[in-house]
């Protein structure tokens, strides 16, 4: 991380909005590992703020949250989009994954988040929409650690993501978290009014 940088906590990186030159040298990116021994790279400040997410969550809830996808370089992000490519067709593919260069991964912001569930890791895009009820609650608490909730239901129009109730984003505002999850918007509809 260059020092006399600062991250753009509320840069928009989707598909019209490709991820800043040199963005990368403004985060500073440390290597973590979830429960299950897998290991990730995420930005500092994202990771101390999931880490007291967590915590509530397992203390209050008695849901295990764990890290399941974070930072991705842009071949990483090439890699993934072509494999759900491969394996489900572009439709799948573009409803949720965001092409190479255009992926909020990229900024170490971002945070997918599966649930363990009798010691066994729920990372699968359907078991998590089967859990949904267990992200609701997740999602309740986002803001008060300075997250949103990225891709919420009804906004596919405005983010052309699907629905991901575990990908999180990292805002660094407890205050501007609250205020866009109690509109009830997206962030793209956050950097229209801005």
């Amino acid at each position: 991380m260059n020092e006399s940088k600062k991250p753009d906590y509320l840069v928009l990186v989707n598909e019209d909005n490709r991820l800043p030159e040199n963005f990368e040298d403004t985060i500073e990116i440390i290597t973590v590992e979830n429960a299950v021994g897998n290991t990730y790279q995420i930005e500092k400040k994202t990771y101390e703020a999931f880490m007291r997410l967590r915590e509530e969550l397992l203390e209050n809830d008695g849901i295990q949250a764990e890290l399941i996808s974070v930072y991705r370089t842009i071949p990483d992000q090439e890699a993934t989009f072509n494999r759900y490519v491969e394996k489900f067709g572009m439709d799948y593919a573009r409803t949720y994954a965001a092409l190479p260069g255009h992926s909020e991964h990229h900024t170490g912001l971002a945070i997918d988040v599966g649930v363990m569930i009798d010691g066994k890791l729920i990372r699968t895009i359907e078991g998590m929409l089967e859990l949904d009820h267990l992200f609701k609650i997740m999602q309740s608490k986002l803001p008060k650690y300075g997250f949103i909730l990225r891709y919420p239901k009804g906004k596919e129009a405005v983010t052309k993501i699907g629905y991901e109730c575990w990908h999180f984003r990292y805002i660094d505002s407890p205050a501007l978290a609250k205020e866009i999850t109690d509109q009830g918007i997206c962030f793209e509809e956050y950097w229209e009014k801005a």
